[in-house]
Parts: C-alpha cells; sequence; structure tokens
C-alpha cells in the first residue's frame, strides 16, 4: 500500500515539476544544460545526430558533443523528440507496442522523465521502470531509443505505407 501512494506521490510530483516537455517553449543545451529558446534555434550551433538535429548554447558545447557524442547520448536523445524530430513509437523498455502478445492498450502506462510523458507496455516494465536508480537512462539511452522511439517523418510514411496497404 505505502509502495502504491508513494509511487502516485512520485509522478504527480514530476508531472508538476515539468522540465523540457514537448510542448514548452525552451529546450536544454545536451552539454552544459542551459536553456535554449526553441523559437531561436536557427541561431544556434547544431550537429546532426542521428537523422536529426542537436542544438547547443554555444560553439564550446558543440565540440564537446562533436567529440565524445555517446558522453551525451541520452540527452541527446530526449532533445531530439522535445523538438519533434523523433517521435515514441513503441515501449523503449521492450520495444512491444500495446497489444503485443497477451497485452493490451489497458495494460499501457504512462510515466513523466524530466517532465516528458512516455508510455510503457504493461505493468512489467513499470515495475522496472520504478526500481531503476536511473529512470533518464532507461527511458532515453541507446539501448532503449533503438526500441521506442523512431524519426518523426519515418512514422507518419509507415503509417501512410500500412494505409494503402489495406
Amino acid at each position: 500500500m505505502f509502495k502504491k501512494i508513494f509511487t502516485a506521490l512520485f509522478l504527480v510530483s514530476a508531472i508538476l515539476v515539468g522540465g523540457d516537455d514537448p510542448k514548452s517553449k525552451t529546450i536544454t543545451c545536451v552539454v552544459s544544460g542551459d536553456e535554449i529558446n526553441k523559437s531561436d534555434l536557427k541561431d544556434h550551433e547544431y550537429s546532426t545526430y542521428k537523422d536529426g538535429k542537436v542544438y547547443f548554447c554555444c560553439g564550446g558545447c558543440k565540440m564537446d558533443f562533436d567529440d565524445a557524442p555517446k558522453n551525451f547520448s541520452s540527452k541527446a536523445n530526449y532533445q531530439l523528440v522535445a523538438t519533434g524530430q523523433y517521435v515514441q513509437t513503441g515501449c523503449p523498455i521492450t520495444g512491444d507496442t500495446p497489444g503485443h502478445t497477451h497485452h493490451g492498450k489497458k495494460d499501457v502506462r504512462k510515466v513523466t522523465v524530466e517532465g516528458m510523458n512516455v508510455d510503457l507496455c504493461c505493468p512489467g516494465c513499470l515495475k522496472k521502470f520504478d526500481k531503476s536508480s536511473d529512470k533518464f537512462s532507461l527511458l532515453f539511452s541507446d539501448k532503449a531509443y533503438k526500441k521506442g522511439f523512431d524519426v518523426a517523418s519515418k512514422n507518419s510514411k509507415k503509417s501512410k505505407t500500412k494505409k494503402t496497404k489495406k
């Protein structure tokens, strides 16, 4: 009972505190943590990362990122979603979508990390999330990112392809 209450309080506080949600007017530099206005992105340094752009507050942060992108990969992956370049396509823990094997849409669990809502496919993944000491990396590491996120334009192309095949 205590665990359920604690989990509920944690989720409510995470929602209230918030961070870089996709509707926010700012994003965070993946190196320094400084805020960048989304409306000014064209004026900021960026690096091509995966199939998108990661933005920085200054040229020094861009150089640090370019020298060692793996050191900042979880934050860069998060920023790609926060800027709408990538979208969630599955559970970042299993890669499954609602309806896999014995789980349906009723089993989906929503969690909030750094102000961003992420869907988990089932209560089992929620348990893994709750037990994790590094929830951010659990959902946005390169391994999790490959399982649960895809380029926004690729996702819309897949949807169109499915519609034309029917």
